[in-house]
């Protein structure tokens, strides 16, 4: 485990691949390690950081940004702010749609010549807990991951099959997503948690937000129960669900 941030892979504008591996990349993501792409774009460089990962099998994976806050519209400057969420990988695509004032949205995704794509890993979570969707102990330490909550420490989950949340499916392919929390709570005997805003998108692999996209205010529970209020950006209001899921319950090593 490297509790620092490394570059784990590095493209040029062609996708070649000049330092780094994406399968190693991968299995950090499918660990739960923290994600950042740095891009240079020509008249600017920008570093991403993901509140959200994917991963699937192979070499399958994705950073998400639930909730970027964007103050200029199509190079213009704008009285209102609204969220852009996104999706990169390492295909040269990335998907975006704008949640404008007013309730509208924009699909503004597409390929995009960065001059260079670095992928940066925090490989710095250790899993405590895991179980199945029913809430059955599969592995780890259910008690210690209480008493590391009392003792402040930073909590993640991972959410298996996340995508297909608001299909109430678990089919499509075998996934992990590794959301931030804000708010651990230890209640009836279990773990819960009040999450970041969570991005859910359609159950397959490649995907894009055209294929469906949710944005999801949910608690999960060690009891294998989620909590959540799913909607699709631009049709409020939300939608009350409760599914069960396996998850994966870690604390971070390093602040």
């Amino acid at each position: 485990m490297d509790r620092n941030w490394v570059l784990a892979l590095e493209q040029q504008t062609n996708l070649t691949i000049s330092a780094g591996d994406v399968s190693a990349l991968a299995n950090a993501v499918r660990r739960g390690a923290d994600l950042r792409l740095y891009m240079d774009a020509g008249t600017y460089e920008e570093t991403l950081y993901f509140q959200q990962t994917y991963a699937g099998d192979g070499d399958a994976f994705a950073g998400l940004m639930s909730h970027h806050h964007s103050y200029m519209h199509r190079g213009q400057d704008i009285e209102q702010p609204y969220i852009s969420i996104f999706k990169y990988d390492t295909s040269g695509a990335y998907s975006h749609v704008k949640w404008m004032m007013g309730n509208e949205t924009l699909d503004e995704s597409k390929a995009y010549p960065y001059g260079v794509y670095r992928w940066f890993v925090c490989d710095r979570w250790r899993l405590v807990y895991e179980h199945d969707a029913a809430g059955n102990r599969m592995r780890g330490d259910l008690e210690e991951l209480k008493e590391l909550v009392r003792r402040g420490r930073t909590v993640q989950v991972g959410i298996q099959q996340l995508f297909g949340l608001a299909e109430g499916t678990v089919d499509g392919p075998s996934h992990i997503s590794f959301v931030t929390t804000m708010q651990p709570l230890i209640e009836d005997g279990h773990v819960l948690s009040n999450c970041d805003l969570v991005v859910v998108g359609a159950p397959r692999w490649p995907f894009s937000w055209a294929d469906g996209l949710h944005v999801a205010m949910i608690r999960p529970s060690t009891s294998g129960e989620i909590l959540c209020f799913l909607a699709e950006p631009g049709k409020l209001p939300f939608t009350r669900m409760i599914e069960r899921r396996g998850m994966q319950w870690s604390v971070a090593e390093k602040a």
